[in-house]
């Protein structure tokens, strides 16, 4: 019985539409840290390479919410320049692969109140631009992927049309993991 009264509040509290669930046009900016969930050896192909796997990552986003609990949203993603070390034999590798994307998304929203609670599932077209420098010479290369991407996140919208959100997001091709912080205006 408590799981039927728990559906039924969760149900009309997504079919009411708070004040703060406005629909229309919206567009945002965050910044976070990124985390690349590769290791040095997946990720250069030397068996003893280091990497740093966090760096700054930042978003440019806007979308249209057409319900109070659905939004279609384009954003571009930088996800952060990771830099990498090691020897192939007696040589010195030392480089870097940053990492990018741009995708849509479906954004399913729970507005409470002031609060929206958020999850996004997408297509998103990746690209990471690696170089590689030793004594002798200096390689680049680049890699575009398509794939996946999705997130969760939660928004206090302050205002009628400011809300200050909080996301972490994937791309399954790329494999970053961002957590970001930003705001939305809305129009």
């Amino acid at each position: 019985m408590k799981k039927i009264a728990t559906i039924l509040a969760l149900s009309a509290g997504l079919a009411a539409a708070p004040a703060f669930a406005q629909q229309g046009w919206y567009a945002g900016f965050g910044l976070g840290v990124g985390n690349l969930n590769k290791s040095g050896q997946d990720l250069t192909g030397m068996a003893n390479a280091q990497i740093d796997d966090t760096d700054t990552t930042y978003t440019i986003r806007g979308g249209y919410r057409f319900h109070p609990n659905f939004a279609v949203e384009a954003g571009y993603y930088d996800l952060g320049k990771y830099g990498f070390s090691g020897n192939i034999g007696s040589t010195y590798v030392s480089g870097s692969a940053k990492a990018k994307s741009y995708g849509v998304s479906l954004v399913a929203i729970a507005p409470f109140d002031q609060f929206d609670l958020y999850g996004r599932v997408g297509w998103e077209e990746s690209e990471i631009k690696a170089n590689a420098n030793t004594t002798l010479f200096t390689a680049n290369e680049s890699d575009r992927q398509s794939g996946a991407t999705y997130g969760i996140g939660g928004r206090w919208n302050m205002s009628k049309n400011v809300g200050f959100f909080v996301e972490w997001m994937k791309n399954d091709k790329i494999e970053v993991d961002s957590y970001l912080a930003g705001i939305d205006f809305r129009f």
